[in-house]
């Protein structure tokens, strides 16, 4: 969420939601995650020792899916960008587009710059990246989940859940997982109510899963709709959900105390 937005994508008006049919995106293949743990990994902004000790967690606590929910460019510190997605494309994660990463595509677009071979395979990368990728109800995103300029750029947390409240109202995802507003936060819908709620280090949160509908356990917060915002690799911070059972972690990638957490902790 580091640069600022053109004020023609940003804007001072009240968010436009676009209709559900709007809401777009790259698919995965159902044989490939039906049984999934996904890694995710957020905002990293050109921090490539976050983001390699994120993937690292996250592949040593049993994911099999690695998401990064968009910013892993910075437009700032533009010249890691090609170390950033080699780091991406060298472990397959699955990567959305954020606002950075597409202020550093338009850079590269410029017709008037001379792009090296480097170059022009960093910005067909980054031409490829989706808004959104969807599994059935679960949507990844790095803000709103549609395909649009402004989906990138509005936050979704602002200190209240008028926002979320909105945007539940508007689509009909089970869960959203996103980033750009770089604090750990989570949405529950449960009826007509709409929470905003902490996401403390290492507590396992059931969410429930997509596809059949939500997980039902002793848990009663496993019933409902949530948007998940990740946190900021940059800032240190990253997330497994566990997609068989329902479960959300929130990890801090250089805390030690997370590694105990799954016995396949040997692997880190």
């Amino acid at each position: 969420m580091t640069a600022t937005p053109s004020p023609a994508c940003a804007g001072g008006h009240d968010l436009e939601i676009p209709q559900p049919a709007q809401v777009m995106g790259g698919s995965f293949s159902m044989a490939d995650v039906e049984n999934s743990r996904f890694g995710l990994i957020a905002d990293s902004h050109g921090n490539l020792e976050a983001t390699r000790q994120a993937i690292r967690l996250l592949t040593g606590l049993g994911a099999d899916t690695l998401v990064h929910l968009g910013d892993f460019c910075d437009s700032i510190h533009h010249d890691r960008t090609a170390a950033m997605i080699g780091l991406l494309e060298e472990h397959g994660v699955l990567a959305v587009k954020g606002n950075n990463d597409f202020l550093v595509e338009s850079m590269l677009a410029d017709t008037r710059r001379s792009l090296d071979p480097e170059g022009k395979r960093t910005l067909a990368f980054l031409r490829d990246v989706p808004v959104t990728r969807m599994l059935n109800g679960l949507v990844f995103a790095h803000s709103l989940p549609f395909d649009s300029l402004r989906s990138f750029y509005e936050p979704i947390d602002t200190g209240g859940t008028q926002k979320a409240a909105r945007l539940f109202a508007e689509t009909d995802f089970q869960l959203l997982f996103c980033g750009h507003s770089h604090l750990p936060i989570l949405f529950r819908k449960s009826g007509s109510r709409v929470t905003r709620e902490q996401s403390p280090p290492l507590e396992k949160q059931l969410l429930g899963t997509a596809g059949d509908g939500p997980h039902r356990g002793e848990n009663s917060g496993s019933e409902g709709r949530f948007i998940v915002v990740v946190g900021s690799a940059d800032d240190g911070e990253c997330a497994l959900y566990d997609r068989n059972i329902g479960v959300y972690t929130r990890l801090r990638i250089f805390d030690r105390e997370c590694i105990p957490q799954a016995p396949t902790c040997g692997r880190v």
